[in-house]
């Protein structure tokens, strides 16, 4: 019987992760060649919404790391494990309940193409609708679509 190979765990989340990250955005690219931004974009929505996946890990990791409350500190907590998952540098320049704001200088997420520079932004507005329905998120800059960072603004409507 042959022995066992053992990998060590940071490399198997490496290798996990950077497949994962650059399989996706290959495929958003794929599809903006064949069929344009448009049809691009509406794919990673889809995929997105389908079978409620992000949603779920939202709930999954909510729950993992016991994170409580719906307002927009919430949310960065979220946030703050989803950036070390994913090795994303950043900063939360305003950090309230009803209004917070992030900077992001570092994303693995990142695309090459500025037409598919939103499809970051249907990820946040799943995140932030799973977190509170009535959260809101907007992207004034986005490294996506040319800018040095990304900034986020979070709100929640009273």
């Amino acid at each position: 019987m042959a022995k066992k190979l053992v990998i060590p765990l940071e490399l198997k989340q490496d290798f996990s992760f950077k497949g994962y990250t650059k399989t996706m955005i290959g495929f958003l690219y794929v599809i903006r060649e064949k069929f344009g931004a448009a049809a691009a974009l509406e794919c990673v929505d889809r995929l997105f919404n389908m079978e409620d996946r992000v949603k779920n890990l939202t709930n999954t990791l909510l729950t993992i790391f016991k994170i409580k409350g719906n307002d927009t500190e919430a949310i960065l907590d979220f946030l703050n494990v989803w950036w070390e998952l994913t090795e994303i540098e950043g900063t939360w320049p305003e950090r309230a309940k009803t209004m917070s704001r992030i900077k992001i200088t570092k994303c693995p997420w990142k695309t090459v193409y500025k037409d598919i520079s939103d499809w970051a932004l249907s990820w946040f507005n799943i995140v932030t609708k799973t977190i509170n329905p009535k959260a809101t998120v907007e992207r004034p800059k986005g490294m996506c679509a040319g800018d040095p960072f990304c900034e986020y603004i979070f709100r929640i409507e009273e």
